[in-house]
């Protein structure tokens, strides 16, 4: 038996089993919903109306995330709400991805272009009957005294190839693979239309470039965001997706392929190149990306000790996965270093040069996991810790991410009143990651918590106890676009922000603790990746996220996978390179590690139980010393 859901304001209907979700039916119409937890009710973002049919009880999950007055008026969390009848919901704008804020470009040191792919003009020699050679033997013999023995040609091009030698003239251009397989043959000379494509693929977004392999130069960039975060916001959720069945693996591949040829497809028509002169891609992601867009089962990735199927590079056909570049080119894909730390990774020490520098510099990727990095010419340590749930929006009770009327900005002025701007200068809609460090960074600045994260404040009309207990009022609700709830800054909230910089602050100090260095040794701090882009570096080392280094230490290089990977495409130096990267990095499984423990317990306080690391910070904060070390038992 079958239900029609249909959808407000969109109006769009669907019918689904009986016994399906909400959730469900929402992606099966393609309607803009929240997934932040990939469907397990713990976040409570997928929050919509029901406004007509019946429906069963709520679950448990729903308690405790949605409060009784507002399932007493309809409201219910799409990923638990069973279909058992026909049903009319409305998914509020909170409920909603909404147009998200993206950041594509990065640094990207210069490199000398040398790509895995080369265009060379020759006039092959016609047969005759003195010399009636195979044409593949007329064509080696002709590549052969260009330098390139051995050749190979791609059995595609092996089957057109007659015609457009003979349409030619005998007058052809041929790209080159790897300088041993021929994958086009062209009539006449078209030696300057060459190019290729970076891809970056990060859990919450794809950037996709295309470049001009005869100069380097960048021709096309644009992203969008992953389309597979409907089958939930972070990796651990789409693993357990992907895991389920085949199929499963199989629609979540072909979302994230399906994304990168439409934005293939765009820059196509921007720039009038034919997809026949895209000859490579060259992509980047972190492990599980990686193998999701390779279809490569990742289950193995969700259990210890997380092993990746694939770890070297890897080259593939374009064909054998459906991208939209010529079918006889090349897919590269960068090494992995572990479950958690990915090619991205990789491609982040690329593009940063920290693998090269004499000093020590601390490198912090900042996205739905961070990678933390550590070193410098004379060696390099990695990890990666679970820090994007609250900085994206989870388990934040008004948080969401960094989309149109979210507020990205904070200030509390000395009377504990609120100053703060938004994505687009729209109406509030809720608070991103780089408010809420803001907001809690300004909180314990001015002494509205202490330094345990406890709200202290007493007697002022932005402090009140909340149903989620004390909380901080933001924005009042008259000033948001709902006009409905104010956006407040919960206890809880600051206890996940806690979880959150404590895990990125104990995996850097793991590493600087197993790596042998001395804390006064570092000199840099780097952050990379779309969310740290907008960090304010004063409030991430107020919070005790990142070490205390003076400001000027701290730099942003925006998004350096993308940089890297298009590094790679243009060289094949930086590519050997990589795979020398990834050999010599050593990884570090936080959960097998007991500094990480204690490092993680003294950082849950702001900045940290070891104050003496933060003496700057410590004599700029209002907030009451309230401090208790982690003594190892």
């Amino acid at each position: 038996m079958e239900f029609e859901v249909r959808f407000l304001p969109e109006g769009k209907r669907v019918s689904v089993p009986a016994g399906s979700t909400v959730m469900f039916a929402a992606l099966r119409a393609g309607v803009d919903l929240a997934n932040i937890c990939g469907g397990k009710g713990f976040c409570g973002k997928c929050l919509v109306e029901v406004l007509e049919g019946k429906v069963p009880p709520p679950t448990e999950q729903e308690k405790r995330r949605v409060s009784e007055e507002k399932i007493k008026k309809g409201y219910r969390l799409a990923c638990q709400l069973i279909v058992q009848d026909d049903i009319v919901v409305q998914v509020p704008d909170q409920s909603r991805v909404g147009r998200q804020r993206l950041v594509i470009m990065g640094k990207e040191p210069p490199v000398r272009l040398n790509p895995n792919v080369k265009k060379v003009y020759a006039e092959v020699m016609p047969p005759s009957l003195q010399d009636p050679k195979g044409d593949d033997l007329r064509i080696a013999k002709v590549l052969a005294s260009m330098g390139f023995d051995s050749v190979l040609i791609d059995y595609e091009i092996v089957r057109g190839m007659p015609k457009i030698l003979r349409e030619g003239g005998w007058k052809v251009t041929f790209t080159m693979l790897d300088n041993r397989e021929v994958v086009n043959v062209q009539p006449g000379d078209r030696t300057k239309e060459l190019y290729g494509v970076a891809v970056d693929i990060g859990t919450t977004k794809l950037a996709v470039f295309i470049v001009d392999l005869m100069d380097g130069g960048i021709i096309f960039a644009d992203g969008m965001m992953n389309p597979q975060i409907r089958y939930g916001e972070d990796v651990i959720s789409r693993i357990g997706y992907a895991s389920q069945s085949d199929e499963n693996l199989k629609e979540a591949q072909k979302a994230i392929i399906d994304g990168i040829n439409s934005l293939i497809e765009r820059g196509l028509k921007e720039t009038g190149i034919k997809e026949e002169d895209l000859y490579e891609l060259v992509a980047v992601g972190n492990t599980a990306m990686h193998h999701l867009f390779l279809g490569l089962h990742v289950k193995s990735l969700g259990f210890s000790p997380y092993p990746p199927v694939v770890g070297r590079a890897y080259n593939l056909k374009a064909r054998d996965l459906g991208v939209k570049i010529n079918p006889a080119g090349n897919v590269h894909m960068l090494p992995n270093v572990a479950g958690f730390v990915g090619a991205d990774a990789i491609a982040d020490i690329l593009a940063s040069r920290i693998h090269d520098r004499e000093k020590l510099t601390l490198l912090m990727d900042v996205g739905t996991n961070t990678e933390v990095i550590l070193g410098c010419k004379d060696g390099l340590w990695s990890c990666s810790t679970a820090s994007g749930p609250a900085f994206e929006g989870a388990h934040i009770k008004c948080g969401m991410r960094a989309a149109t009327g979210a507020v990205e900005k904070v200030k509390i002025k000395e009377d504990f009143e609120v100053e703060y701007t938004t994505i687009d200068g729209e109406r509030a809609r809720g608070i991103c990651g780089s408010g809420i460090i803001d907001a809690v960074a300004e909180m314990l600045r001015t002494g509205v918590v202490d330094m345990s994260g406890k709200i202290v404040l007493q007697g002022h009309r932005r402090v009140r106890d909340g149903a989620d207990g004390r909380e901080f009022v933001l924005v009042f609700k008259e000033d948001t676009a709902s006009g409905k709830e104010d956006i407040v800054i919960t206890q809880e909230d600051i206890r996940e922000v806690q979880k959150a910089k404590a895990a990125m602050y104990a995996g850097y100090m793991t590493l600087m603790r197993k790596s042998g260095f001395k804390r006064e040794e570092l000199s840099e701090i780097i952050i990379a990746g779309a969310f740290g882009n907008y960090i304010d570096p004063e409030n991430a080392r107020i919070i005790g996220m990142i070490p205390e280094l003076p400001i000027s230490k701290v730099s942003f290089l925006g998004n350096t996978a993308g940089s890297g990977a298009r590094m790679c495409l243009k060289s094949t130096e930086i590519r050997k390179e990589a795979e020398d990267v990834a050999k010599a990095i050593k990884y570090v499984e936080l959960a097998a590690e007991p500094i990480f423990e204690e490092e993680y317990v003294n950082a849950m306080y702001m900045p940290n139980s070891k104050l003496e690391d933060f003496p700057e910070v410590v004599a700029n904060v209002k907030a009451p010393r309230v401090v208790k070390r982690y003594v190892r038992r």
